[in-house]
């Protein structure tokens, strides 16, 4: 759906959510291809002592090689309810999408958005 002008997802639509309260995976690979900018947020909840946090390109959504990382966050700097933001200026490739790199630990889970600048 697309969202507030100029953006591809409105705040908070869980169109834009790639991995949601997440302590391990791999998250949905969102099409970003119609985006001038794109940029990501990533939520902890609770606590969080340890894990990583990867965000993710590839031109197809199906690749199954190794995607290209734009980010990578200690996820520990999350606990606490804390959040990260960060972005891409240009287009990145194709797909974004989050991945959990090494296990979230301590009871704690994030949440990865992903949206874009489409105008």
């Amino acid at each position: 759906m697309a969202g507030t002008v100029g953006y591809k997802f409105n705040p908070g639509d869980p169109e834009g959510a790639s991995l949601s309260a997440a302590t391990t995976g791999t998250g949905r690979p969102i099409s970003m291809q119609e985006c001038r900018q794109t940029f990501w947020t990533i939520e902890g909840a609770g606590t969080i002592s340890g894990g990583t946090g990867v965000v993710e390109t590839a031109d197809r959504q199906d690749y199954a090689g190794t995607w290209h990382a734009l980010d990578t966050v200690t996820a520990s700097n999350l606990t606490g309810d804390k959040s990260y933001v960060n972005n891409t200026v240009g287009a990145a490739s194709g797909f974004l999408r989050a991945r959990i790199s090494t296990d979230i630990a301590g009871g704690g889970t994030i949440t990865v958005r992903i949206n874009g600048l489409i105008a």
